[in-house]
């Protein structure tokens, strides 16, 4: 049973699908739910844009109104629109019957200009809509970042593995050693005791790392917004290196989240004209095509038709429209502010970003050194031992400053690619260096 379990263990995870960083990058940007949820919200800006460019067509109402009354004047008017007055009412126009009518009217309604409301409106939605649209674009740089950096977990928790492997795999020959120079005479039974603790707990380090990649695997899947099912991640080598200068260069034109900032100060501008225009006058054309009838609503016992143009000028004494205006130019110089602080801010991530980058990378290199220097003390202490001239517990000591450099060394790789593309994204370059 065991042998069937270890065989479907090994099958599973050879037929693991293996994903590139690129890879998981496409998934995240086709299915992580921020990213859909930003879409439904431009697409909501898109529709608003629409139905204020709609303002600038004529607007068509049907109307149908029944009436009943005995009133001189209103009678003597419906039986005159529905073309049927005759001499019998002039004779009894004090005292008219009770008379129906059914009347309807087709209208059109023509804005000719409206204080520039509707020139607002539109400049006001088209501003509102690019905003939107970079700030998805900038949402789609943080879900990229988001995806490398669970990437970049997910490859140390796997190099980490590989590591406590063959810290297994040493101790188990520190382990043998100890028993061949027992065995001879050489070395105390102590000394296989101490081997064995130190397998022991590079076991449990092992089984550590394994559940760390699972759960590293996990975080993947939430970024992506899919299950992915059995997997494993290429990971990461090396560090790149980058040049602080050109980012700084490019910082300030190509964040996104600036540029919808400042489409957000011109909508500040173009509100302030949107809401003035009530204060300007509004002039109209209408037309209207009315049917009266006396026994069935749509009848045309009598039709006529009524156009003209209009001139609407409302004057706001207590100058509200005037204060919400000026309210508007207000939240423009806030917003002003605002980028100023943030384009000040940008500079000062890059900076510290760079800090925390060139640190990443002199720790990687520092690993780099470690490892090799530790890897010659734990040879020569292995050599030391097997003559007699060294302690168990010096070649032990000398392995674990070993396994702790190697530790380091992988996560030092994945700080220092983190600080890398965390710099990127920092300048508003990520997804054009990176794939």
């Amino acid at each position: 049973m065991k042998r069937v379990l270890s065989l479907l263990l090994v099958v599973s995870s050879t037929w693991a699908t293996e994903y590139t960083a690129k890879d998981l990058v496409e998934m995240a940007l086709q299915n992580n739910r921020e990213i859909r949820a930003s879409q439904r919200e431009v697409e909501a800006s898109r529709l608003e844009l629409r139905a204020a460019r709609g303002a600038y067509f004529p607007r068509l109402k049907l109307e149908e109104t029944y009436t009943r009354t005995d009133l001189p004047v209103y009678a003597f008017m419906m039986r005159l629109q529905q073309e049927r007055l005759g001499p019998q009412d002039l004779a009894n126009i004090n005292n008219p019957p009770t008379t129906s009518n059914f009347e309807t009217k087709f209208t059109l309604e023509i804005p000719i200009w409206l204080g520039g409301k509707v020139q607002a409106g539109v400049s006001l939605a088209e501003k509102n809509y690019k905003a939107s649209l970079l700030e998805s674009e900038r949402l789609r740089q943080d879900v990229v970042l988001k995806t490398y950096e669970a990437y970049i977990d997910a490859s140390v928790a796997k190099e980490s593995i590989k590591v406590a492997q063959q810290a297994v795999k040493d101790a188990k020959e520190h382990v043998r050693l100890a028993k061949q120079m027992n065995q001879v005479g050489v070395a105390l039974f102590s000394d296989v005791l101490r081997a064995q603790v130190y397998l022991s707990s590079a076991l449990q380090k092992e089984e550590e790392a394994k559940n760390a990649y699972k759960v590293a695997k996990k975080g993947i899947e939430l970024v992506v917004g899919k299950p992915l099912g059995e997997f494993d991640v290429k990971g990461v080598e090396g560090c790149p290196t980058v040049q602080i200068e050109d980012l700084k260069k490019e910082a300030l034109v190509r964040r996104k989240d600036l540029k919808a900032l400042e489409e957000r100060i011109n909508m500040m501008r173009s509100m302030y004209y949107y809401v003035l225009s009530d204060n300007l006058p509004q002039i109209y054309a209408f037309g209207s095509y009315i049917l009266s009838s006396k026994d069935r609503p749509f009848g045309s016992g009598g039709s006529g038709y009524l156009i003209g143009v209009g001139l609407s000028w409302t004057f706001d004494t207590g100058l509200t429209t005037f204060h919400k205006a000026q309210s508007q130019l207000e939240r423009e110089r806030s917003l002003r502010e605002k980028l100023k602080l943030m384009q000040e801010k940008v500079l000062f991530d890059l900076d510290k970003n760079y800090a925390d980058y060139v640190n990443a990378l002199n720790a990687y290199t520092s690993a780099q050194d470690r490892v090799k220097a530790s890897e010659e003390v734990v040879r020569v202490m292995e050599t030391r031992y097997r003559n007699g001239l060294a302690r168990m517990v010096d070649l032990l000591d000398a392995q674990t400053e070993l396994d702790k450099a190697r530790f380091d060394l992988v996560k030092a790789t994945g700080e220092c690619n983190k600080a890398y593309v965390r710099l990127l994204h920092t300048a508003g370059v990520l997804g054009e260096v990176l794939p």
